[in-house]
């Protein structure tokens, strides 16, 4: 290594590899990793971030995360740049998003909005994921052209049809053919919406509309069976497809069942889902956790758990949907007015590493085979992203296992003015978070400055 070119050594950290956890040190240079080696000198470059006794981790990718869009009547709380502040300051480096298609509009016509909407404004590197939700089969003939522009990731729904977002059976066999066909990947966001109608209709004419009636209307069973309705049709096509946000026992095995038949289905699981239950619902403000899927009962988060730790799950997201209390708190009493979605961003690594690695449920490794790893590879942006190799890019976490404390609202960066995390045990603190060769964040503060957040292509 030519010592004076490098610009940024991270020196002496525990640095976790795809090979391992060793002491080394990591050279930047240009904004890559330069190399990852016992030998250089502290002097090595115009600048030493001494790393002893901590963990240094590649940057975390958030596969899903949704700033700035509409729901119900106002807009979730966080933007591109206030929720990419909030992702470095919990030790993500690169957040996946999702268009937005209008009523009338064309899937290149949504994902121009959505890329205004966050070039120039994110801290963090993006991609975006383009949602087909209006007329899919006239949207069609655009999927090859997004394709070619390195947008191969798409997004339906099995619910939300008087959102008019709702994708039929056959509309749905068509879509994912075309996508696979492309060498895209379709992601779905599986709910059965007739289930969940009629049950939301049965509570509301009850007047029952706590909060966990949304949790009874959005039962495990109709997540379980959308997830074997849409797998059927994938295991026909012999098609790739990727669930979102799976959130219950039922849906899991579902998922798991169609594996055993041979069906090439990626499985994405949340923390809310990991640490959290529905028990939030019967809590004071117990509105404030209304997300969709809803909070699962115990027993659920603990099969995902055991998902998490035999390598099931391929992909811990957040569904990061941040709301203030204000806007939650508008409609509290009725469960189906509520914004439904939760603050998450910041939450991601602290919560798997304190409930995941401190109770040995999982390794380092595996830590961040579910953050980086596996999602670099899923998305296809593992030439630059996912893990610590030389060449690719300088997105590196330095993470401090030894503090200890509880969460608190008072310490996010974000919009949303609550946590549904609040007086959580948390161990481990983020110290540092590098973009590309930037610090971003020091010594667990964000460093301000002008966004230098890239776009991402497949």
């Amino acid at each position: 290594m030519d010592d004076w070119k490098l610009d940024l050594l991270i020196h002496s950290g525990e640095v976790v590899t795809p090979d391992g956890v060793r002491r080394a040190d990591v050279g930047v240079r240009n904004g890559r990793i330069a190399a990852v080696t016992d030998g250089p000198s502290r002097r090595a470059a115009r600048e030493v971030i001494d790393a002893g006794g901590k963990l240094v981790l590649p940057g975390g990718i958030d596969p899903h995360t949704h700033m700035g869009i509409p729901i119900k009547d106002t807009h979730s709380a966080d933007d591109f740049e206030s929720g990419s502040i909030a992702a470095a300051c919990g030790g993500t480096t690169t957040i996946l998003d999702f268009t937005v298609q209008a009523p009338g509009q064309t899937l290149e016509e949504s994902l121009e909005d959505r890329l205004e909407a966050a070039r120039g404004k994110s801290h963090v590197d993006f991609g975006i994921h383009v949602n087909v939700t209006d007329q899919p089969d006239r949207r069609l003939r655009e999927i090859p052209g997004l394709v070619a522009r390195g947008f191969n990731s798409f997004k339906a729904f099995t619910t939300y049809k008087e959102q008019g977002m709702m994708i039929g059976g056959e509309q749905f066999r068509r879509l994912l053919g075309t996508v696979d066909a492309e060498g895209g990947l379709l992601m779905l966001h599986a709910e059965d919406d007739e289930t969940v109608s009629r049950l939301t209709r049965r509570h509301v004419e009850r007047g029952e509309q706590a909060p966990i009636f949304h949790a009874r209307s959005r039962p495990p069973e109709a997540e379980s069976l959308a997830v074997e309705n849409a797998t059927r049709i994938a295991g026909e096509l012999e098609a790739r497809l990727y669930v979102v946000h799976v959130s219950s026992r039922a849906g899991l095995e579902a998922t798991l069942r169609a594996r055993e038949r041979g069906v090439r289905v990626y499985l994405e699981t949340c923390p809310q889902y990991l640490v959290l239950d529905e028990e939030k619902y019967h809590g004071a403000n117990g509105h404030r956790w209304i997300t969709t899927p809803p909070l699962r009962r115990a027993e659920d988060a603990a099969a995902l758990w055991e998902a998490v730790r035999d390598g099931s799950v391929d992909a811990v997201g957040t569904d990061h949907c941040p709301f203030t209390s204000a806007q939650k708190d508008r409609h509290r009493h009725s469960f189906c007015s509520v914004p439904n979605g939760l603050p998450g961003v910041e939450n991601r690594l602290a919560m798997l590493y304190t409930y995941g690695v401190e109770r040995g449920r999982i390794s380092l490794e595996e830590m961040v085979r579910l953050l980086t790893g596996d999602v670099a590879r899923i998305f296809g942006i593992d030439d630059r992203k996912g893990s610590i190799e030389v060449g690719k890019d300088a997105d590196l976490l330095i993470w401090d296992p030894r503090p200890a404390g509880l969460v608190s609202a008072d310490h996010m960066h974000g919009n949303a003015d609550f946590t549904p995390y609040e007086g959580l045990e948390q161990k481990g603190r983020l110290c540092h978070t590098v973009l590309r060769g930037r610090v971003l964040v020091r010594d667990g503060e964000f460093v301000p400055g002008q966004p230098h957040g890239d776009l991402l292509t497949s």
